[in-house]
Formats: structure tokens, sequence, C-alpha cells
């Protein structure tokens, strides 16, 4: 099965599978930044959409309330900082709107959860 690290790569590049053939172009993938990391950065008809990626094999999810229990409010908080680190230095974004979503791959499928007010106007990028 490979270790955690590769565990997630993988879901990451499932995910951007999934996404690319929506239309989504990658503008990044994990960056970092002293705030913490970003998974995926992707862009699409004036839409920024930041995608945090997690991985769980079928034994370990307790979904209680949704994927959404997967990221804590701290870590939205890193991601948020992180996005506005990265706009101060690709200020030719900064006219899109931006959505937050979570990505939780449970072996051959995936789990979304928009994080924040911008999801909810849907429809959702994933097209659901």
């Amino acid at each position: 099965m490979g270790t955690s690290s590769e565990r997630g790569l993988a879901a990451e590049q499932r995910v951007t599978t999934v996404l690319t053939a929506q239309g989504w172009e990658v503008l990044e993938h994990r960056w970092r930044c002293r705030h913490g990391e970003m998974d995926l950065l992707l862009h699409q008809d004036g839409r920024l959409l930041i995608v945090e990626v997690k991985c769980r094999n079928a034994a370990s999810v307790a979904f209680v309330d949704g994927a959404g229990n997967c990221l804590g409010w701290r870590q939205q908080q890193r991601l948020r900082q992180a996005f506005g680190l990265w706009l101060q230095g690709s200020p030719q974004w900064s006219h899109c709107g931006v959505a937050m979503a979570l990505a939780v791959v449970v072996g051959d499928q995936i789990f979304w959860n928009g994080l924040g007010d911008s999801m909810a106007e849907g429809p959702h990028p994933w097209g659901d």
C-alpha cells in the first residue's frame, strides 16, 4: 500500500485527474509557505479552487457530519493564510472568485465538502 506520503500523493493525483477532466487548470501542487501547504490550487473561468486532499482507508472513516470533520478550523485558517500569501506573490489572480474544498479519498471514491460560504452558492466545481 505504500507509505502515508505515497498514499497522500496518489490521492492528490486522483483528485487532480478528476478536476482537470472537468476543465480545471492546476496552478499549484503542494505549494508550501510559513503558514503550511496548499495541496492543490486550480483555476477555471475566473474562479480559483483551493483543495485540501485527505486519504483515508475504509476502516478509519468516521464521518459524523460528513467529510468536513477531517479538516479542523485551525487548518482551514492556515489554508486561508497560505492562500493570502500566495496571492500576494501572484496578484494577477486577485480578480478571481475563490472557493475552498475538501476531497477525502477512500478507496475508489472521493467525498467532497465545500468549506465556507463561497461553496454554498453552487454549482459545485466538481459537478455534483
